[in-house]
């Protein structure tokens, strides 16, 4: 967790898992956002979080209050193309849902979102 936030922090993927509740159907552990964006404390004028792919092909930027409320991280160390999912169920859109999650930074204000030429959903 980056960007406007007190507390910058990462989280491995053993620490992930104990924070988590068992993820339904795979071996890893879901953690709620939340949390996560908490530990950070987020600065007053934070609004958004940008969600961006390990290899920095793909953001998403949502706002903070969605992101909140609605996202999870889904750690599974036996997925091995997508260790860290951030799922966001429920969400406006299924393009904030980022296979490969690298990297979430707090932003005031949103970040430009990479969207595929052709959207499948």
């Amino acid at each position: 967790m980056s960007g406007l936030v007190d507390r910058p922090r990462g989280y491995d993927l053993e620490t992930l898992h104990e924070m988590g509740s068992p993820d339904e159907g795979a071996a890893g552990a879901v953690v709620a956002l939340r949390p996560l964006i908490e530990a950070a404390r987020p600065r007053t004028a934070a609004t958004h979080v940008t969600a961006l792919s390990a290899d920095g092909a793909y953001s998403a930027s949502i706002p903070l209050t969605d992101a909140m409320a609605l996202g999870e991280v889904h750690a599974d160390p036996a997925d091995r193309e997508s260790i860290l999912r951030l799922r966001v169920p429920g969400g406006m859109t299924l393009c904030w849902n980022v296979k490969d999650l690298g990297l979430l930074r707090v932003t005031a204000g949103p970040e430009p979102d990479s969207l595929p030429e052709i959207l499948t959903h």
